[in-house]
């Protein structure tokens, strides 16, 4: 959340939720807290994003999203796609996913690979024609 805020101030919206960490320790109590939490928003839409695809957290939100209309939950969560989807200009939520899961997707790079190419010389091109790829 630091970097999140760092980088873009810190009215994003964001509600970090921790669990399995503090008082959170079952997905009974993460199902509780992510329901209070929709609760709270009075029926505006809300989008979950979690760690890993089928994992506990993933499979509670979905549970949660089984009873809300208004609310998305997107799966391998990491800052580029935090930012993107916050910073999106695109009208729906399932537009601004939708583009920042994709943008997110291009931004995983093995480095190692731009390196060994032949025409990357580090010493004569830019980073940003490297990080282009």
């Amino acid at each position: 959340m630091n970097s999140l805020s760092l980088l873009i101030g810190d009215e994003h919206g964001v509600t970090p939720v921790c669990a399995y960490d503090g008082d959170i320790v079952t997905t009974e109590q993460l199902e509780q807290t992510l329901e209070n939490l929709i609760a709270q928003a009075n029926g505006e839409e809300v989008v979950v994003f979690t760690d890993l695809l089928g994992g506990s957290i993933n499979n509670s939100a979905a549970k949660v999203l089984m009873r809300h209309r208004h609310v998305f939950v997107v799966a391998g969560v990491n800052m580029t796609l935090l930012l993107e989807f916050l910073l999106c200009e695109e009208e729906s939520t399932d537009a601004a996913i939708t583009y920042a899961t994709n943008a997110a997707r291009e931004s995983i790079v093995f480095i190692n690979t731009l390196i060994t190419q032949p025409s990357a010389d580090l010493q004569g091109e830019s980073h940003d024609q490297i990080s282009a790829h």
